[in-house]
């Protein structure tokens, strides 16, 4: 299949947006992915996706404490930022330290995990981790659909 027919095909596919990041202090590294998703229960798990030229991938190893920071609708700057190779994705970026994560301010979910695969597949690295611990925020989600970013509303009716 043609690169730019399947790209066409999987634009038709809604992902969650999120920023995944790793280290502490000064040394904080973070970067966007699309792809993530709840894996297990029991254990809890969660994967995603990241490209094999990604310098956060060689961050990842296994052990490794991990951040996910799933971005809420208003925070498509940031998932454009963390997209951004060579530049300072945490200068204009409201952000705290939170279970020795960099975590991002005002996300509709956070979660503290700590990486227990990695597989590759593809041009990607597919990421599974233990998660430790979570929280919500009653916002709507940031979705990536069509190759833009949408907002989903947080009202419960259809």
């Amino acid at each position: 299949m043609p690169p730019d027919a399947l790209k066409s095909a999987f634009a038709q596919i809604p992902t969650s947006v999120a920023v995944v990041t790793t280290g502490s202090g000064s040394e904080r590294y973070g970067a966007t992915v699309g792809t993530l998703s709840a894996l297990s229960l029991g254990p809890p798990m969660l994967m995603f996706a990241m490209k094999q030229t990604s310098s956060l991938l060689q961050r990842l190893e296994v052990g490794r404490p991990v951040g996910i920071n799933v971005l809420a609708a208003h925070q498509h700057d940031i998932a454009r930022r963390f997209a951004t190779p060579g530049i300072d994705r945490f200068g204009d970026t409201r952000w705290c330290e939170e279970h020795a994560l960099p975590r991002i301010d005002e996300t509709l979910l956070w979660i503290a995990a700590r990486v227990r695969d990695q597989l590759p597949l593809g041009d990607h690295m597919l990421v599974t981790a233990i998660i430790e611990h979570t929280q919500t925020e009653d916002l709507a989600p940031l979705v990536f659909w069509r190759r833009g970013f949408s907002a989903i509303s947080n009202d419960r009716g259809v």
